[in-house]
């Protein structure tokens, strides 16, 4: 095994006093990272198209798209669901990480969309 010696500033060796080294410079700030889109789209009935709210989700730079065809009158919606766990586990796992649902939340007859 090769041993490198570690650099050692010449006013330390063994046996002297320690004395405190110069003031570190604080790192600078990470850059805030791009917010993470998640889409949601739906629509109620067969008849109704979905294509419009995915296509303005891919111009919206959605990285995951949720969709579904289902009745306003069902109250679990399935794939909402799996987008608002999606949002709440980036959160958890890193806390700085801006993530946004929409923005088509609003035709899910809840509020309107908006950071998570």
């Amino acid at each position: 095994m090769d041993l490198t010696p570690a650099l050692v500033p010449e006013d330390r060796a063994p046996r002297r006093p320690w004395k405190p080294g110069p003031p570190v410079e604080a790192a600078p700030a990470a850059a805030a990272a791009n917010p993470i889109r998640i889409g949601y789209a739906r629509c109620s009935t067969a008849q109704q198209e979905l294509q419009s709210q995915l296509d303005a989700l891919a111009l919206a730079n959605c990285k995951r798209v949720f969709s579904e065809k289902i009745s306003i009158r069902v109250k679990t919606r399935p794939e909402l669901e799996k987008a608002l766990k999606l949002a709440y586990d980036i959160k958890e796992a890193a806390p700085g990480q801006e993530a946004i649902l929409g923005p088509f939340l609003a035709y899910s007859g809840t509020a309107s969309s908006g950071p998570v």
